[in-house]
């Protein structure tokens, strides 16, 4: 019987610490087996779906703003990508299949939930994966939001090199808490409760028996991106796309690497698209869905049909 009461207790204990390990999405959050990777998502709304991606070290949460403004007139589904969120971890992968294999589990999301006419939001790497998704994908997906995509600035073979080298596991495992202060405010233009929010789950995340794949899957996450370039491939996409950035984006463009560039000159790369928009939203940095949600909010809903 003592024994007994030690397995519950454990088993109850693990299941509270997953539990608190979770982002608060706003919205219950579902599960859906596709290959070997069980996939968490949010699905709120009804009318055109708007398939939405996280970006590097983020998690379905961050377009938690978004869906509560757009879930009215559309059906959100946002995806914790693999290793993200409560998604299934997958580290064993090579650079250069990473952002195809995010790819892969978008579509086959979109697919699971026999989703039609779907537009794709990504943000930062997001933005790069949806990329890849539509030109993989080109009947499947109808429209793409680029929001301050990744994928436009492109790095020289020796800045990859640099950045790799930086961007270890070990790196995000060590960060104390002002360090993740720091980086998260980086990410707005102003602080707000959803940037407090994202810091303290942050925090809490070190301390979660998942910590350490997190840290893992950011590293995987930036040699990704750098080993599977998009920008020459820009021409090829045929969805009508709008690409949006905050004018006071502090991450995009790598000031330490591309000191002369400016957002509004990774911006422009987007033109190469046949069919883009391009839009700046003023007060806004990185993360603009939450730093200027009604803003970029206004700008979509234009957009879309």
């Amino acid at each position: 019987m003592k024994l007994l009461i030690t397995i519950l207790f454990s088993l109850f204990s693990i299941s509270i610490s997953y539990s608190q390990c979770l982002p608060n999405y706003g919205f219950t959050s579902k599960q859906i087996n596709i290959g070997s990777v069980n996939i968490n998502y949010v699905d709120k709304g009804v009318g055109n779906p708007i398939l939405m991606i996280h970006g590097l070290g983020g998690n379905a949460s961050h377009w938690k703003k978004t869906i509560e403004l757009l879930s009215a007139t559309n059906r959100c589904i946002a995806i914790d990508l693999p290793g993200y969120g409560g998604s299934t971890a997958v580290n064993m992968l090579e650079p250069k299949k990473v952002l195809a294999f995010y790819a892969n589990a978008a579509v086959q999301l979109i697919k699971s939930l026999q989703l039609n006419n779907v537009t794709v939001m990504g943000h930062s790497m997001g933005g790069q994966v949806a990329i890849i998704s539509a030109l993989q994908e080109p009947n499947l997906i109808s429209q793409l939001i680029l929001v301050a995509p990744a994928g436009l600035e492109t790095f020289t073979e020796s800045e990859a090199a640099a950045l790799i080298k930086y961007a270890t596991p070990a790196l995000y495992e060590l960060q104390d808490s002002s360090t993740i202060v720091r980086n998260y405010k980086a990410n707005f233009y102003k602080s707000n409760e959803e940037t407090e929010r994202l810091i303290q789950e942050r925090i809490t995340l070190k301390n979660c028996t998942n910590f350490k794949n997190y840290c893992a899957q950011i590293a995987l996450g930036v040699q990704g991106m750098l080993a599977y370039p998009v920008k020459a491939q820009l021409n090829l996409i045929k969805q009508k796309t709008l690409i949006l950035f905050g004018e006071n984006d502090a991450l995009i463009p790598n000031r330490l690497l591309h000191p002369t560039l400016n957002v509004h000159d990774i911006a422009a790369i987007g033109n190469q698209i046949p069919s883009a928009k391009i839009e700046m939203i003023p007060q806004a940095g990185h993360l603009l869905q939450l730093d200027q949600p009604a803003a970029l909010l206004k700008i979509v809903k234009n957009f879309l049909p």
